[in-house]
């Protein structure tokens, strides 16, 4: 075991009145990881909290950093190393294993060293040959290396509370702190370090996190309802759906930013259980396309390492520990923030832990906050930020000193196109269903014959793609607008006028009565909505994505259901809405491969949106 004191021998003041103590300090393997521990300051108390704040994919530990309360006046305002410290709290931020320290990216960071062992890929940080790889939050590693950490801290930091820990990060480190949350549930750490000390894990806040890795990155549309779609049921290590549609403009992406910014894992033998990861061989899979999966639903080799170990081992949502927790006592608090705007992660993540965590104890300490919030084509307008951080900050308060059952809610902020959005129109729900009232339905009734090719020229598809398209609506990010009809071979259907103004808010659904061509494989339904105005402007208002697999999980006929991410939109009267139906969308989702793809015959086509509006409304 390293020598703790290491962790306090470097400690130097910043602007803004902290003081940071860096070092470089091996982890429970020995691989070096790169930490900076912000001290609280002076006057707050004589014993005091700690909070880890776990950066994202490709950042490092200044992304949470901040010689100021206000950092970017968004998602780190008053949510950063100042802040907490400020009111007292340690504040544990470092590198994350295989990734480089840069150094600061924002004028409000400070400009702490990075760690430089001789096995670290310059210019330092925590990408330190053999071991220190990208191992995307394993549990046995990532997740290891966390709780090692906080031991350590609290260990050359005797002034800590150890029943007052907390957790923290965005999207990487949100997907962490609901893994966090579910190992603390199930197996305290220390009965792997037990000469380290015991700490008390009582909050958990991710942002923008992922709950379910495999669904997140290659949804398939399938699940048992619409805000818990999944590769499977909780415990059944994603087994029951279908591999989905690769997102393959946000898989390249990440996997160009974490080979330029650190060094994935290529299948080493451990510290994890689950046998080698290699990440490189996974993506080549997944990029080859169907078919995934033979007859009775057998799994390709690849395919099923694949999903066992992105459920089991890297996703919140599969773990046995909530259940052990409810039975033992132990229910961490949880207050997780999604986006109805975040085509990465989008707001189901959060649903299913919500509906699933409610399921097991009505009062379990979880709440919900979403909004435009995240990543593209989110606009993350700061005065939403502002809002969600605050009442983090009054649930985090609540429950440091203690987890304890709580009444809780889900609370949702509009999406509004440019300008400066504001809070007005906030609502709370007790669940993520009952944020709307009624529902509204578009009777299309459409027919259309979609080739395995059908999308594959269509303008729409670039337009609306998170990180390719180009937004032509100034000051927001989230507002796609169409530039043009959708190609023949693809289905398009617009309504007539809204006789009265609708507030879209929940997910919702595509459905479709289909056929499809037997024996091949597999097929793609991805749909969009547009709200067209007077004008002609059709803005997007969301999306989603089935992937159709007849190798046992589908029939050949029957009715799919196709769900969107969801929105809290607000159609005005006179507005019309446009629902798109392609089995090519490019470049947010992998083409399927022609080859294996049947073409599908649709029919009776309608739109199902959740509304607060109260009654049911259908415009044709």
């Amino acid at each position: 075991m390293p020598d703790p004191s290491v962790l306090s021998a470097n400690c130097a003041p910043y602007p803004g009145g902290t003081t940071v103590c860096s070092a470089q300090v091996p982890s429970f393997d020995g691989s070096p990881l790169d930490v900076d521990v912000t001290l609280p300051m002076a006057g707050t108390g004589s014993r005091h909290p700690l909070i880890v704040l776990m950066h994202g994919f490709g950042n490092n530990k200044h992304e949470w950093q901040s010689t100021s309360d206000e950092a970017d006046v968004a998602d780190k305002y008053h949510w950063n190393s100042h802040w907490f410290a400020k009111h007292g709290y340690y504040v544990l931020t470092y590198t994350a294993r295989g990734f480089k320290d840069n150094g600061p990216t924002a004028s409000y960071q400070p400009a702490t060293p990075a760690g430089t062992a001789p096995n670290c890929l310059p210019p330092g940080g925590s990408a330190c040959l053999p071991s220190g790889t990208i191992r995307v939050k394993n549990k046995d590693v990532e997740i290891r290396d966390t709780q090692w950490l906080a031991a350590l801290t609290a260990r050359a930091f005797t002034d800590i509370n150890r029943d007052q820990v907390a957790v923290s990060g965005g999207s990487y480190g949100g997907g962490e702190s609901w893994l966090q949350a579910a190992e603390q549930a199930a197996r305290p750490y220390w009965a792997d370090f037990p000469e380290l000390p015991r700490l008390r894990l009582q909050v958990a806040v991710p942002k923008y996190p992922w709950t379910d890795l495999a669904y997140s990155l290659l949804p398939n549309g399938h699940g048992p309802d619409l805000y818990s779609s999944s590769q499977g049921a909780p415990d059944t290590l994603g087994v029951g759906n279908p591999i989905g549609v690769a997102k393959t403009s946000y898989i390249n992406g990440l996997y160009a930013l974490g080979t330029t910014n650190g060094v994935f894992d290529e299948g080493s033998p451990g510290p994890q259980t689950n046998g080698p990861e290699p990440y490189t061989a996974w993506l080549n899979r997944m990029a080859a396309g169907e078919p995934y999966s033979a007859p009775g639903r057998v799994d390709d080799p690849v395919v099923g390492q694949l999903r066992t170990s992105f459920s089991g081992w890297h996703s919140a949502y599969y773990q046995p520990g909530w259940r052990i927790g409810k039975a033992a006592g132990r229910e961490p608090a949880v207050y997780s923030i999604s986006g109805w705007t975040d085509d990465l992660f989008p707001a189901v993540e959060s649903f299913r832990m919500y509906n699933y965590l409610k399921s097991l104890d009505p009062r379990w300490p979880v709440a919900v906050a979403v909004g435009d919030l995240g990543h593209s084509r989110a606009q993350n307008p700061p005065a939403v930020w502002q809002a969600v951080n605050a009442q983090a900050w009054r649930f985090l308060q609540d429950h440091i000193t203690g987890s304890h059952p709580q009444w809780t809610s889900v609370t949702s902020f509009p999406t509004v196109c440019g300008g400066n959005p504001t809070t007005a129109g906030q609502i709370f729900a007790p669940t993520p269903e009952s944020l709307a009232r009624g529902r509204l339905t578009v009777d299309y009734n459409g027919t259309a014959v979609l080739a395995p090719t059908a999308g594959a020229s269509d303008p729409n598809g670039p337009a609306a793609d998170a990180v390719a398209g180009v937004n032509p609506v100034p000051g927001g990010d989230g507002c796609r607008t169409s530039p043009g009809p959708v190609p023949p071979d693809g289905y398009s259907a617009v309504s007539a006028p809204l006789p009265a103004a609708q507030t879209f808010v929940g997910i919702g659904y595509a459905q479709a009565e289909y056929t499809a061509v037997p024996p091949l494989s597999t097929a793609v339904l991805a749909a969009r909505v547009w709200d067209v105005k007077p004008d002609g402007t059709a803005v997007l208002v969301s999306r989603g994505v089935y992937r159709f697999d007849f190798n046992g999980y589908d029939a050949t006929t029957g009715t799919v259901r196709v769900p969107l991410y969801g929105n809290h939109w607000a159609f005005p009267q006179g507005d019309r809405i446009r629902l798109d139906l392609v089995q090519v969308d490019q470049p947010t989702f992998r083409a399927p491969n022609p080859g294996v793809t049947s073409p599908l015959e649709l029919s009776g086509t309608r739109l199902v949106l959740p509304v607060r509006e109260t009654g049911e409304t259908t415009v044709r």
